[in-house]
Order: structure tokens, then C-alpha cells, then sequence
């Protein structure tokens, strides 16, 4: 299993733990057992931001460090679920859907980030969809597969102009010459 879909596989693990302490009938276990998850986390949470502080007081926090704690799956996941990421919700989905233009951009589509909070990241997209996708639901979750990656505490993602995207269709169509050459051919 790739670091990526382990980190989501446990990040799923914590969920459902914490649903299943919350539904115990037994106010003696459960108390406990959340005020021991509670302590473990913030255990982390004081850790890590020391890290932090240690790393930007030596001089070793530059774009460069940045952007590879950003790219690592596992360290933004932990750094996000304790509120240590270096780069704020807005600034990481405009990277998102600066990283996400190329690519949608050879299938016709352009994207521009609108307003990115908490409450609600938008978007608008315009063009005419070719290539990859085969469908607009296709690259709705294609975009928010990559904000919500980029920024996991979104609450939902708005994408304007998502229901005006044309779709072309790749139809084949014979050149003049093979239709000619193989009316010929059934005429003889």
C-alpha cells in the first residue's frame, strides 16, 4: 500500500474509533478513553510545533523545505490535523488550481480560483471539454479531488460554470479519399 492511501486508511481507523467511543454506554470508558485521546493528541501537537519553531529558528524553513513538507502526503495530513501547516487554506489551493491549470487546460478547460476559506472554496471553469474526460462529472471530481487534497478542512467546493462546459465528441471521420476509393471499390 502506498504512504498516501496507508495515511488514509488510518486517518479512516481514527474516525471510526472516535464514532465508536462516542456510541459506548458506558460513560466510565467512555470518558477516559476520550480524555486519553485528547491528551495524546495535543502530546503531538506540542511536539510537533516545537519542531516547527526549532526548524524556522535555524533558518532551515525556506520555500524549498516548505514545498516538500506541502508535497509528502503524510507530513501535510499531520501537520494539517494539528494546525501546524506552514501555508494557509487560501495560499494552498491557489497552488492547487495552479497545478491543476496545465493540465486542464490541454482538455479545454480553463479554471480560476474565486475566493478559498474555510467554509467554501470556489471556482469557475469555462471551455470546451476534450481529451480525458469523458464526462463533466468526470472533472468535477478531478477538481475537488485535488482541493480537497490540498485542503482537507474545505467544507464544500462551488465550481461555477461547471453545467455550461461543453463536451466534445471525438467522432471519426473518413478523409474524402477513402470514401471515394472504397465507392470504387463497390462499384466494380
Amino acid at each position: 500500500m502506498s504512504d498516501a492511501r496507508t495515511s488514509e486508511a488510518q486517518q479512516r481507523r481514527i474516525e471510526e474509533l472516535i464514532a465508536a467511543l462516542e456510541t459506548l454506554d458506558d460513560p466510565h470508558a467512555r470518558e477516559p478513553a476520550k480524555e486519553l485521546l485528547q491528551v495524546v493528541l495535543d502530546l503531538h501537537t506540542n511536539g510537533l510545533s516545537r519542531l516547527m519553531e526549532i526548524v524556522a529558528s535555524s533558518g532551515a524553513l525556506d520555500d524549498a523545505l516548505v514545498e516538500a513538507l506541502e508535497r509528502d502526503p503524510q507530513v501535510s495530513a499531520l501537520l494539517l490535523l494539528h494546525g501546524l501547516h506552514p501555508q494557509d487554506l487560501p495560499t494552498r489551493v491557489a497552488r492547487a488550481v495552479e497545478k491543476m491549470r496545465p493540465l486542464l487546460g490541454a482538455q479545454g478547460i480553463q479554471i480560476e480560483l474565486i475566493d478559498a476559506a474555510e467554509e467554501a472554496v470556489a471556482v469557475q471553469v469555462s471551455g470546451r471539454l476534450q481529451g480525458k474526460h469523458n464526462t463533466v462529472a468526470e472533472l468535477q471530481q478531478e477538481i475537488e479531488r485535488a482541493i480537497f487534497e490540498a485542503a482537507p478542512e474545505a467544507m464544500r467546493i462551488e465550481i461555477a460554470g461547471l453545467p455550461e462546459v461543453n463536451v466534445h465528441e471525438l467522432r471519426f471521420v473518413p478523409n474524402h479519399s477513402d470514401v471515394t476509393s472504397r465507392t470504387e471499390a463497390g462499384a466494380r
